[in-house]
C-alpha cells in the first residue's frame, strides 16, 4: 500500500484558564444611614454568592438610590456584571469606584478582567499594572497581566509576570501551568515540561496539566509518555476532545493504527462535528488497507468543511 503523504497536526496545548478572582469589598460605615446601606449591600453580596445576580443587581441599585457615593455598591454591581458577562456595564461601575476610592487596588484589578474578557487586552495591562502599584504582594495582577501578555503573544514578558506570581505564592498551579504553556509556545519544552510536572505537583486533579505536559512531551518527541498524560487527562475530564485527539495522533507517530483509530472514534463520539476526527480515523483507516473505511470518513470530514480531507479524498478515492 502507498502510504498517504500527510501533514500530521501539530501537538497544540489546552486552552489556559483564566483566574477570575472578584474581591467582595466590605468598607466601613458610621451613621445610622449608612448601616442601612451596608446591610442593603450585605443582602446582594448574599444574593451574588448564591448565583441570584438578578436580584443581587436589585440590591445593589437599591444602595445606589440610597447613597449614590456608596464605592462598594457599584463595586459588587460591577462584579456581578462581570459574571453576567456584560463588561461594558461593569468596567464603568468599577471606573466609578476608582473615581471615589482611587487608592484601592482591587477595582483596576476587575476592570482590567474585565477588560481582558473584551480582548482590550493593552488596557487590560495598564489596569493590572495600577494595581500592583497599588499592592505590589497582588499575585492574582501578575498572573492575570501574564495571561493578558500570552494573549499578545509576548511570551518573554508574561513568563516574567507568572514568575512574580510564583515569588509571592510558589504554591499557585496554575501560574506554573501558564508558565509552561508559554515556555511550550517559545519552544522549550524541557522548560515546559518542568513547570507542567510543579503544576501537577500542586493540583493533580486537572486535567488541562496532564493534558499540557503530554503536549509538550509529544512536542519533544516522547510520545509514549505523552500518551500516559493524554490517557491521565482522559480519566479526569472524559469529555474532552482535545485529549483523544493528541493521543490519536501519538499512536500515529508510533505507527499504532489500531489504537490510533479507537482514539478517533472516540473523539468522534464526543463530538461528531468536528472534522479532524474524521480526517485521522480516515488515515489510521488508510494505513490498515481499509480504504473504503478511510474514503467514507474523508467524504465526512469534507462535508464538515475540511479542506485538508477533501485532497485526501480528490487523491484516493476518486474514480
Amino acid at each position: 500500500m502507498k502510504p498517504i503523504n500527510y501533514k500530521r497536526k501539530y501537538f497544540f496545548p489546552p486552552e489556559f484558564r483564566y483566574i477570575f478572582l472578584l474581591f467582595f469589598l466590605s468598607l466601613t460605615f458610621i451613621s445610622y444611614s449608612q448601616k442601612t446601606v451596608k446591610e442593603v449591600v450585605q443582602d446582594g453580596i448574599s444574593k451574588a454568592k448564591l448565583g441570584d445576580f438578578k436580584e443581587a443587581i436589585k440590591s445593589f441599585e437599591l444602595a445606589i438610590s440610597m447613597d449614590s457615593t456608596g464605592a462598594e455598591s457599584y463595586y459588587n454591581r460591577g462584579i456581578v456584571k462581570s459574571e453576567l458577562k456584560d463588561y461594558d456595564a461593569a468596567i464603568n461601575d468599577f471606573s466609578k469606584v476608582i473615581a471615589l476610592r482611587p487608592t484601592y487596588p482591587e477595582p483596576y484589578y476587575n476592570r482590567g478582567l474585565a477588560e481582558n474578557c473584551k480582548k482590550t487586552y493593552m488596557v487590560a495591562i495598564v489596569d493590572y499594572t495600577k494595581a500592583i502599584n497599588l499592592k505590589a504582594d497582588f499575585p492574582a495582577a501578575y498572573l492575570n497581566r501574564g495571561l493578558s501578555k500570552f494573549d499578545l503573544k509576548d511570551y518573554k514578558e508574561a513568563i516574567m509576570d507568572f514568575s512574580r506570581a510564583l515569588q509571592y505564592q510558589p504554591d499557585n498551579a496554575a501560574a506554573y501551568y501558564n508558565r509552561g504553556l508559554s515556555y511550550f509556545s517559545l519552544n522549550d519544552y524541557s522548560a515546559s515540561i518542568t513547570d507542567f510536572d510543579k503544576a501537577i505537583k500542586y493540583d493533580s486533579a486537572s486535567s488541562a496539566y496532564y493534558s499540557g505536559r503530554g503536549a509538550a512531551k509529544a512536542a519533544a518527541g516522547n510520545m509514549e509518555e505523552a500518551i500516559v498524560d493524554f490517557d491521565a487527562a482522559i480519566r479526569l475530564n472524559p469529555l474532552d476532545i482535545n485529549n483523544c485527539l493528541n493521543k490519536g495522533l501519538a499512536h500515529l507517530y508510533l505507527k499504532n493504527y489500531k489504537a490510533s483509530l479507537q482514539d478517533y472514534s472516540k473523539a468522534i463520539e464526543i463530538d461528531s462535528t468536528n472534522p479532524e476526527g474524521y480526517v485521522n480515523r480516515g488515515v489510521s483507516r488508510q494505513y490498515l488497507d481499509d480504504k473504503p473505511g478511510a474514503c467514507e470518513d474523508w467524504k465526512k470530514a469534507a462535508e464538515l468543511g475540511s479542506v485538508k480531507a477533501k485532497s485526501y479524498f480528490d487523491k484516493y478515492c476518486s474514480p
